[in-house]
């Protein structure tokens, strides 16, 4: 990938094979996870909400809407990079009431 010095980039990928392609571009900014929330239970469609999540502890979603839409049968998708703060190991802990995957 290539800095143009004017607030865009040029990547050039080549697909070796034939078929349908679908290419996601996500700018990794400081600060949090970037996250994608969805009005239906199976991350489907165009994300009802996007923005950057500094912290992953929503304890206050227990009664209240997650999107502007919906409180219940959101799906939420969190994506980006970790940067631990030393080399020991880190423990993650999820909690949730009707599932999740969490990939490393």
């Amino acid at each position: 990938m290539n800095d143009n010095g004017d607030g865009t980039y040029y990547a050039e990928y080549v697909i070796n094979r034939d078929g349908a392609v679908t290419v996601s571009i996500v700018l990794a900014r400081r600060g949090g996870l970037y996250a994608e929330y969805f009005n239906n239970a199976f991350l489907e469609g165009v994300p009802a909400l996007t923005r950057v999540d500094s912290k992953l502890n929503f304890t206050e979603w227990k009664d209240g809407l997650i999107t502007a839409q919906a409180g219940d049968y959101v799906s939420a998708h969190w994506h980006g990079k970790l940067l631990a703060p030393s080399t020991e190991d880190i423990t993650f802990i999820l909690n949730g009431d009707d599932g999740f995957r969490f990939i490393w």
